[in-house]
Order: structure tokens, then sequence, then C-alpha cells
């Protein structure tokens, strides 16, 4: 059976690059999120929607569970989000899509 899950991202849709390990690699240079030298740094994460049919790089994620309610002004993006991923699509010269903004993502596992 088919499991539903739903989640508010913050971040960029972008085409989904021909080599995955390119865009693996770039992230991992980041490091844990936990180590992150303070709020003013965001950590950028790959999440795929399907088999790749929207690949997103986001740096916050809010789970909605089924029956939420969530009024989007309760979804703010620090001005570390914006630029955590300006700098991650600049360096790895992704194409947007969409964004920078709150992504609802609607996904079965």
């Amino acid at each position: 059976m088919l499991q539903h899950s739903v989640y508010a991202v913050y971040g960029v849709a972008i085409e989904p690059p021909e080599d995955f390990r390119v865009l693996d690699s770039a992230l991992a240079t980041q490091g844990p999120p936990a180590e992150l030298p303070g709020p003013e740094c965001a950590h950028v994460a790959l999440f795929n929607v399907g088999d790749t049919d929207h690949v997103i790089l986001g740096t916050a994620s809010k789970p909605l569970a089924s029956n939420e309610l969530l009024p989007a002004s309760s979804l703010a993006a620090r001005p570390a989000d914006r630029k955590a991923l300006r700098r991650m699509v600049e360096k790895l010269g992704l194409t947007v899509l969409v964004g920078p903004d709150w992504l609802l993502v609607h996904d079965l596992d």
C-alpha cells in the first residue's frame, strides 16, 4: 500500500542534474547541520519527489500530518536560507525551475 507524505520545503526546484554524484558531493562538503557555525548559516539538503520527478534543494522543511491546517503565513525563511540556496545553485551551475519559496510537496512513498 502506498503511503502519502505531505510537507513544506523552503527551497528551489531544479532541473534534474545529469550526474547526481556531483550534487551529492557538493552537499556532503557542507558537513552535518549541527556543525554549522550559528544561525547565519543554513544547510542545503536534497529532496526527491517521486523517482526524481521533481528535484528540490531545500534548507528547511516541515512535515504535515493528515488533516493538519497550516497557515502559510506561519512559514518563514531566514536570509541565510536564501543565501545558502543561491550559493549552491551558482556553485554547481544548476537551472532553477521554481523558487526560492515554500514548496508544498505531496509524495507517494
